[in-house]
């Protein structure tokens, strides 16, 4: 069938959401996880005081801490404290 979109045509790719739409979470952890990657090399390049591990992994903890749901996709996130 033309119309069926969630892999009737191809069986071997699974679909990343069921048949109603809604999407699987685990899916996207790794999407969302680089974001995350990507925000943190962005406040280590603006920020001087943050350019080494350990000072950037402090400020990121305080942060999803003071600031829990800053970033929509953070509301996706099922690791504990948005991990590194």
């Amino acid at each position: 069938m033309r119309g069926d979109t969630h892999g009737g045509s191809n069986p071997g790719r699974a679909p990343r959401s069921d048949p109603t739409g809604r999407f699987y979470r685990t899916a996207l952890n790794s999407l969302l996880q680089r974001i995350n990657t990507y925000l943190v090399r962005w406040a280590k390049r603006k920020y001087k005081r943050l350019r080494t591990f350990r000072k950037v992994r402090k400020w990121w903890v305080e942060l999803t801490t003071r600031q829990p749901r800053l970033f929509a996709h953070w509301t996706w996130m099922t690791d504990s404290k948005y991990s590194l």
